[in-house]
């Protein structure tokens, strides 16, 4: 029987902000490199990523194309990195992402009008911050849904005792 080789992690980004630590690492297939850290998900390769956790929407892991993907709140478009040997990449990556929603309430007008009102932690500062998303289509200046994310910023400043 042959044991398989030991993969050493790679080597840790040069640019860790202060108190920021790896949590998780992995070579992506493009020759670049994949990590979680507490603060952010940073990606080297071909198509560099910076990202602080309280900016990625969604994500996940799909084992069977050996992929990570990740959605941005921001105006990023969505991004795919092909990664076979994973680790505890994904993992981590939810549980950051995770880490980083403080609560969330949706706005439901119709099928085609709703919002979710997502209150965010900064991992790195802690400090939280609103952000609002609109289904596809949904228009953010109906007079319903306008009326109804105010209501839900409103109860979500309540339920952390400060104004948002």
């Amino acid at each position: 029987m042959r044991w398989p080789r030991r993969q050493h992690p790679p080597p840790a980004p040069q640019d860790l902000d202060h108190g920021e630590r790896v949590i998780a690492a992995a070579p992506l297939d493009d020759g670049g490199t994949i990590t979680v850290t507490t603060h952010r998900l940073i990606v080297d390769g071909p198509e560099s990523v910076r990202c602080p956790w309280h900016l990625i929407d969604s994500g996940g892991y799909r084992p069977d194309r050996d992929e990570l993907w990740a959605s941005f709140v921001d105006e990023r478009p969505r991004q795919t990195w092909r990664i076979s040997a994973p680790a505890q990449v994904p993992d981590a990556f939810r549980e950051r992402v995770q880490a980083s929603v403080v609560l969330v309430e949706r706005v439901d007008i119709d099928r085609a009008t709703s919002a979710r009102v997502v209150l965010r932690k900064d991992l790195s500062d802690g400090a939280l911050s609103v952000q609002v998303l609109y289904k596809d289509g949904a228009d953010p200046d109906h007079p319903e849904l306008r009326a109804g994310v105010a209501d839900s910023v409103t109860r979500l400043a309540e339920h952390v005792g400060r104004e948002l």
